[in-house]
């Protein structure tokens, strides 16, 4: 079972409402399932309930065996858990799943317009030299439906190479960079990697876990391949003792003013309040991000129209050329 990011922020934010009210994990659930949840969400809170009963943690009983949960929600639930401060590890949960959310909605809006367009140019470009030819829109209807299958085919096979690579580039710092380097696409993976990272960090230095173990479960959270590895040379020093604001500002991942601010901060003792606002920096800027990102895809659409009609047009009025001249030898 995988809930959308627009479910669980509302999942998540119901049961930080629920347990910042004073209810036990269990009463929430039972609250929540009761309130009419959609099926999938009461099987999920029954097998958590279920978990509980047979004396496994909130986070193994919440997470340990369903399918579709990051390694941002374990992390963060599971340090809230050892904090004993789980409405705040939901909220937080609630806060980056509306973020998510809210961009894909506006990315989604963004596409519908340009994506008729494009179906529009794909008729008009298919179908305007056969009809000036005389053609009948009968034969013109199987060239059509090809054209279209060809396109259907190619976006598909295009969504799944970059899944694929996406996926992969969360464990592999060169992938990561690569593919960071890419217009709009690079800034936002970047930032939701630094505001996942962040809010990762956040809770376990609430929950008093050691730094070491802070440091290596907020890297594996943040789902960057850079990241992931600066992150695990940080819990590595984390291990030799000292400060750790160093090990932020020597590499080239980290933002140099969250690398400088972290310094501060370390020395100052603050880092909770540091890191809590810097988690809210980075999932502002990568909201931003996100937006020109789905605000640049439509523009991508409109380009591939110009092109594939410009290339109808042209082929049209080369075979005519080429027809005339035919006739004028003869």
């Amino acid at each position: 079972m995988t809930l959308s990011a627009a479910r669980k922020h509302v999942f998540y934010i119901e049961l930080s409402k629920l347990l910042a009210a004073g209810f036990d994990i269990r009463k929430a659930a039972a609250t929540m399932s009761a309130s009419g949840v959609p099926e999938d969400e009461r099987a999920l809170l029954e097998r958590m309930e279920k978990g509980l009963a047979e004396g496994r943690s909130i986070t193994d009983a919440l997470t340990g065996d369903a399918a579709g949960i990051s390694g941002l929600e374990r992390g963060i639930i599971g340090a809230g858990e050892r904090s004993g401060r789980m409405a705040p590890a939901f909220q937080h949960l609630a806060d980056y799943f509306g973020m998510v959310a809210s961009v894909r909605r506006t990315v989604v809006r963004g596409m519908i317009y340009p994506l008729v367009v494009l179906h529009l140019g794909i008729l008009v470009g298919t179908a305007a030299g056969p009809l000036v030819r005389g053609e009948t829109p009968a034969s013109i209807l199987l060239p059509l439906v090809l054209t279209l299958l060809g396109f259907y085919l190619g976006a598909f096979l295009l969504f799944l190479a970059g899944k694929a690579v996406l996926k992969a580039a969360e464990t592999n710092a060169s992938l990561d960079g690569l593919v960071n380097r890419l217009p709009w696409v690079g800034k936002a993976r970047r930032n939701l990697a630094m505001a996942r990272f962040t809010k990762v960090y956040h809770t376990c230095l609430l929950a008093g876990l050691g730094m070491q173990e802070t440091a290596s479960t907020a890297a594996a959270a943040s789902h960057g391949g850079q990241i992931r590895e600066a992150g695990m040379k940080v819990a590595e020093a984390a291990t030799r003792g000292g400060p750790l604001g160093p090990e932020f500002l020597r590499g080239e991942v980290f933002p140099k003013a969250f690398a400088r601010s972290y310094a501060t901060a370390e020395e100052a003792g603050s880092l909770d309040k540091d890191l809590a606002r810097w988690a809210e920096v980075f999932q502002g800027e990568a909201e931003q991000a996100t937006t020109a990102l789905g605000a640049a895809i439509p523009k991508v659409l409109y380009a591939c129209i110009v092109v594939f009609v410009g290339w109808k047009i042209v082929s049209f009025y080369g075979g005519y050329l080429s027809g005339l001249e035919s006739i004028g030898t003869d």
